[in-house]
Formats: structure tokens, sequence, C-alpha cells
């Protein structure tokens, strides 16, 4: 078996600000401190797919796994989707990689997520519950089923060619950190 690579993305990082687990959701890039025994990477730079809190896991995609190239190619396939979103304000990866302020006003203060962030972070627009797709809110039932079509579509042929999807035990996350990531490293 190859020895697996190790990428720094420090310089693509524009601003971090401390958070809680129940503040990260679908399509954040989270970083903290991993604790436990065998971890081949201690601080992962992670794009959060789900965050599974009953279960006590969060799931992701390690960044630190992947070049800059690898990013942008993983980035542009989960944000399109392959099918997986049907509404056309949300089919181009461009209209799904935002910067995102809870603080500026205009933050929808029904959202399970609301107020508790105070710096703008990146953020990937990935099927979450109570966001508004198609005019409607989605269910926790409906944004579950889309993230599951969204891993058996997409997800799962990318970690056969990079091999970077990881769950992370949230007793052992210390230090967590939502990013603000230099989008234009993410788009084409």
């Amino acid at each position: 078996m190859a020895k697996k690579a190790k990428y720094n993305h420090r310089r693509r990082i524009i601003n971090w600000q401390p958070s809680g687990i129940k503040s990260i959701y679908p399509g954040m890039i989270t970083q903290f401190n991993y604790i436990g025994e065998k971890i081949f990477d201690e601080k992962p730079l992670v794009l959060v797919v789900w965050n599974d809190y009953s279960d006590h896991k969060i799931h992701g995609i390690n960044l630190n796994y992947l070049s800059e190239d690898s990013i942008k190619k993983m980035v542009n396939e989960v944000a399109s989707g392959a099918g997986v979103y049907s509404d056309a304000d949300f089919s181009l990866p461009e209209n799904m990689i935002t910067e995102q302020d809870q603080d500026d006003g205009t933050y929808d203060d029904n959202l399970p997520y609301r107020n508790i962030l105070r710096e703008p972070f990146t953020r990937i627009k990935l099927p979450t519950f109570r966001e508004k797709r198609e005019g409607n809110p989605l269910s926790k039932s409906e944004a579950k089923r889309q993230m599951k079509m969204l891993y058996n579509k997409v997800i799962k042929k990318l970690n056969n060619r990079f091999d970077a999807y990881r769950t992370y035990n949230i007793k052992n996350m210390k230090t967590i950190k939502v990013i603000r990531y230099d989008i234009e490293g993410l788009l084409k």
C-alpha cells in the first residue's frame, strides 16, 4: 500500500473563528485537533458533509489529503451534485460556493444553526435541514435523503479516487474552528 500524502493548505485560509459542534452544518469547512490512537492527521481540514450530532459523528472530506487541483475537482463535483439537486440556481458550482455571514442582518433567524457565528465563513451549499430549496425548507428526512443520494452518486466515487472521506467521533474533536477559505482556490 502506498504511503498517504498530507498537504498543507494554510495559505488558502483567510480567517477562522471558534465554533461549537452544534454550529457546524453541511458544506462548512472546519479544522480541529483530533485525538486518539494511530491518528495520521491530528489537525484535519474538513469539508463537512453531514453533522450526525445524535450519533456523535461528523462525516466529511479531509482536504489535507488532497492537492489543490484535486480539491477543485472534488468541490466542483460535490457542488454540482450529479443530479441530486433539482433547483436550477443550485445546479451551478459558482452559485453553490459562497461566503456567508450570520451577523449581517440578512441571515434567516429560523434556521437551526442561526446567529452562532459572528465572522464570515466559506460554505458549499449542500442539502441542509430547514434550508430553502425550491421555495420550501427541507425537512430533516429530506435533507438526509438528499445527502445519502449525494454520497452514493458522487462522494463514493470520489473516495475511490482520492480516499479522503472520513468519519470523526465528536468526543475526540477539540478546538473546533470554522474556516473562511479562499473561494478562488475552490473554483476553476
